[in-house]
């Protein structure tokens, strides 16, 4: 594994004391973070997120259920919603074929996969409609077995299943991946004798890219959970003390935090220079979003903290929001995700030498293209005074990919820990999943039912 963090031009000396980092404003904090990695380490024992542990987990029963699915399958559909979903989609994205649904199953070397992340009902039938639902595997995702939309796909599943597969279709062409001894997924995988796959009671979705739900979609897909996991190893080691300048995960949330809090750098944008690597931007705004947007700090106390993540895919959103991040609003620091080194090489052929528009770019590698458009992006928000960092990877494959998941989990763990939240909760996220609850007339809600009830009749403005 290779990767790198490069946070030059978000310090004073690039581009000046207004918005740049001064030396004595690192170096201050830089100076704290042994006590802070301390903190951190206790949450590790404390047992606050068994995410620390994925890089060791026992993979043996879950080769075991790849073992028996492998190679069964025409297509595997992953039913649920937010993190668990997210997360998941986005490790099958950075490692797979861009066309890879498209391709024979020969060269795919796994089922063709498609992810249900959302209860609309015209994608839910359209998918089911393409779909041969006897030779289609279904992962079902929620740790706590209770979210309203995984529930209600579930549910349409069993009864197409059924109707097209028989009585046994349900125990043999569905996994679900739940916590085993609380959730009522639980429940009815031992009704329905449906195999399961467990989720660590304080595993939240977002922080499990490397637990079950993911391994099981990039197990099923042929990539190896051997190497996933030793990526995220190799970074967990990497980044096991408290000296920021040897530690990217800390480097990368003390630059942020310190941009934040004191130049107001509250907006927070990923810039991906890799097709492959733009899910795990679109990830990490989950993670971000739900992890350090909080109202009351860990002692109770009214904070309202967190920045607004944005992700974005360069070059083509040089052509667009470029625009915004070198001129608009001073309210943004800007992470670039590059690749040294990609799978193919195409070069420009040499045609039209007479029309010096074309000519010149006449045997032009393609990595060379978004190479010279990461430094021109980069180039023109540094001269323009605008914090940026670069997160440099050699390549895209199982081990850099983990390790770079690993250290933005470890930098949002250590941000939480700055700003004094918990990162693993989600009360805001919790509200929304009771409002459900509510308006469906779930015993129990019944306060909140009324209010819901309340707000809808208050009239509106229109026009």
């Amino acid at each position: 594994m290779s990767l790198s963090l490069d946070f030059t031009n978000c310090l004073a000396e690039a581009i000046g004391a207004t918005h740049g980092l001064t030396k004595s404003e690192v170096d201050t904090l830089v100076a704290k973070f042994p006590k802070h990695h301390e903190n951190i380490e206790e949450m590790r024992s404390n047992g606050e997120s068994s995410f620390f542990e994925l890089p060791y987990q026992d993979t043996s029963e879950l080769k075991a259920l790849l073992k028996k699915h492998h190679g069964k399958w025409d297509d595997l559909v992953v039913i649920g919603t937010g993190g668990s979903v997210i997360a998941a989609r986005s490790l099958f994205t950075a490692l797979s074929h861009h066309q890879y649904n498209q391709l024979d199953a020969k060269t795919r070397k796994g089922p063709r996969v498609f992810f249900c992340a959302n209860p609309d009902p015209d994608a839910l039938v359209d998918l089911f409609e393409s779909l041969d639902l006897k030779k289609t595997l279904f992962q079902v995702v929620s740790k706590s077995g209770t979210t309203v939309e995984t529930l209600a796909m579930f549910m349409h599943l069993q009864e197409a299943l059924k109707k097209k597969g028989g009585k046994n279709a349900l125990s043999s062409q569905v996994v679900i991946t739940t916590e085993r001894e609380k959730s009522p997924l639980a429940e009815i995988a031992k009704l329905e004798k449906i195999e399961t796959l467990n989720v660590p009671i304080n595993l939240t979705g977002r922080f499990g890219v490397l637990g079950n739900t993911g391994l099981f979609v990039a197990g099923m897909c042929g990539f190896s959970i051997d190497a996933l996991l030793k990526g995220a190893e190799d970074m967990d080691k990497r980044c096991r003390h408290g000296d920021p300048h040897r530690n990217p995960a800390y480097m990368h949330s003390l630059v942020h935090y310190l941009l934040t809090r004191k130049r107001r750098k509250t907006i927070h944008v990923m810039f991906s220079f890799s097709n492959s690597l733009f899910g795990v931007a679109d990830w990490y705004s989950h993670l971000c979003a739900v992890s350090l947007g909080k109202m009351l700090n860990r002692k109770g106390k009214a904070v309202h903290v967190g920045p607004s993540p944005v992700a974005a895919l360069g070059s083509f959103d040089q052509h667009g929001q470029q625009q915004l991040y070198a001129e608009g609003p001073f309210d943004k620091v800007v992470t670039f995700l590059t690749v040294k080194n990609y799978r193919h090489a195409v070069v420009t052929p040499t045609l039209y030498p007479k029309i010096e528009a074309a000519a010149y770019l006449a045997g032009t590698d393609f990595a060379t293209i978004l190479g010279n458009g990461y430094i021109s992006a980069e180039q023109q928000i540094t001269a323009s005074g605008r914090p940026n960092m670069a997160v440099h990877l050699d390549q895209v494959d199982e081990a850099n990919v983990a390790g770079l998941y690993y250290m933005l989990q470890l930098s949002t763990a250590m941000s939480a820990e700055l700003y004094g939240i918990d990162p693993f909760d989600q009360p805001g996220v919790e509200h929304g999943k009771q409002a459900e609850f509510a308006q469906f007339g779930r015993a129990g809600f019944e306060d909140l039912a009324k209010r819901l009830k309340e707000y809808r009749g208050k009239p509106r403005r229109t026009c």
